[in-house]
């Protein structure tokens, strides 16, 4: 095993304490190569062009771009995060509460049970709204997801316990025993303005292999055996994802049409995977996503296709088709800078950590180069050719900061982050 293989996550900052390790959520595994941290060895590749239709035909102008966008999403759902299904499906919202006071007074809380079948066994999404408590107006949203049940996000009294999962036992438990992993500093974005919808991935579908067995895939299609194009774990929250902006949508207390998702490592592939199917999201911000998110698959450095695949990790995420590019990612018909494609012309914020080797952040910094051109196509900016220094933004519209440090979201990147939503979510596009 490479001695830079990290045997665990870093947290998210819980509230503004320094981060901290994350559980292993997996035992190690046989690395089937040596992980390549030497920028001297990443050896060449060639991406494929964006504005290359699938018959080799330039796309020019903005009018061709939807029809390109189509091929570079079927692109992405056969071989990579598998085929969202069109079911008809209806969803039961249920506010239970509403205007509570949260955050000390800071915010309006409320709650909302999003039921996906009158089955009393089906999973249950909870939705933990704050909204400012001073807003003169309905503010943007950030959807959060997370990686811990609400009663651990925010320990404040009212708060639902609802369940979570032990994911060492792969056991349901009440929310507040579940796996600690770490959360978003709530507060700290409500402070700006902005309300904030936090959601437990585990509502969803639990972090596990088999876990499909208890999330909300089976509503839809049938869970096993998975064909090589069915959707994984990723598609699932990423679906969870929509079914909370469809409530957002329907709230008269928040702007639901100017709502950035946000999500962190895992959960960063799941937000940019929602952005990019979903257009109704006004944002969209994938924090430390690495392989199988925003970095670079043909660049060979840090985690690859054949890592997050391998016997006992998380070829559950995928479609089983992603498998097949495990030794040679070369073959992967799309790369990272195409799904960043596809939120165009939205706004797209990349945040990882200059020490993230494992996560790649040259590979992100190198996929938003490669994906500017689109935005350019679409009247908006990218990044520039020149990376910026540590802790620096880069790039408007699509935008990258790399802050100094690893696998991780720290109360800097926060305020950045908020910044960065004043000017896209706010002051209006120009």
């Amino acid at each position: 095993m490479h001695s830079s293989l990290p045997t665990v996550l870093a947290a998210m900052l819980l509230g503004a304490a320094a981060a901290t390790p994350m559980p292993a959520l997996s035992q190690e595994w046989p690395s089937p190569h040596v992980t390549n941290t030497d920028e001297a060895k990443v050896g060449t590749y060639v991406l494929p062009d964006p504005l290359i239709s699938a018959r080799g035909a330039p796309v020019r102008t903005a009018r061709q771009w939807p029809s390109r966008r189509r091929e570079i999403l079927a692109l992405a759902q056969d071989n990579q995060f598998g085929r969202t299904p069109t079911t008809a499906f209806r969803t039961r919202f249920e506010v239970w509460e509403r205007d509570a006071a949260g955050l000390g007074g800071q915010s309006r809380r409320s709650q909302i049970r999003i039921r996906f079948s009158d089955d009393p066994g089906a999973p249950v999404l909870h939705v933990l709204l704050h909204v400012p408590a001073h807003a003169s107006r309905p503010p943007p949203v950030v959807l959060s997801l997370s990686f811990e049940p609400n009663i651990m996000t925010l320990g404040e009294p009212g708060v639902e316990e609802a369940t979570g999962w032990d994911l060492r036992t792969h056991q349901k438990v009440v929310g507040s025993k579940a796996t600690p992993i770490g959360h978003v500093d709530i507060a700290a974005l409500v402070r700006r303005g902005y309300a904030v919808a936090s959601i437990y991935y585990g509502d969803i579908e639990p972090d596990f292999d088999g876990g499909v067995a208890f999330g909300v895939r089976p509503l839809l299609a049938a869970a096993a055996p998975r064909g090589p194009h069915d959707w994984g774990a990723i598609g699932a929250w990423a679906w969870g994802a929509s079914r909370v902006l469809d409530y957002l949508l329907t709230d008269p207390e928040v702007d639901g049409r100017r709502t950035a998702i946000l999500g962190a490592s895992r959960l960063g592939k799941a937000a940019l995977w929602a952005g990019a199917q979903d257009e109704r999201f006004a944002m969209v911000i994938p924090v430390i996503s690495g392989e199988g998110g925003a970095a670079l698959s043909r660049r060979d450095f840090g985690e690859t296709i054949g890592d997050l695949v391998a016997p006992g990790r998380y070829a559950y995420w995928f479609a089983p088709r992603y498998k097949d590019f495990a030794a040679d990612p070369r073959t992967l018909p799309l790369d990272s800078h195409m799904l960043l494609a596809l939120v165009a012309p939205r706004p797209l914020l990349l945040v990882n950590g200059s020490s993230d080797t494992w996560s790649d952040p040259t590979g992100e910094w190198l996929a938003a180069q490669a994906a500017t051109p689109v935005y350019r196509l679409l009247g908006r900016k990218g990044v520039p050719a020149q990376r910026p220094a540590i802790g620096e933004l880069a790039g408007k519209d699509l935008a990258v900061v790399t802050h100094d440090g690893g696998h991780t979201l720290l109360a800097r990147d926060l305020d950045l982050i908020a910044d960065v939503m004043d000017a896209e979510l706010r002051a209006g596009r120009k």
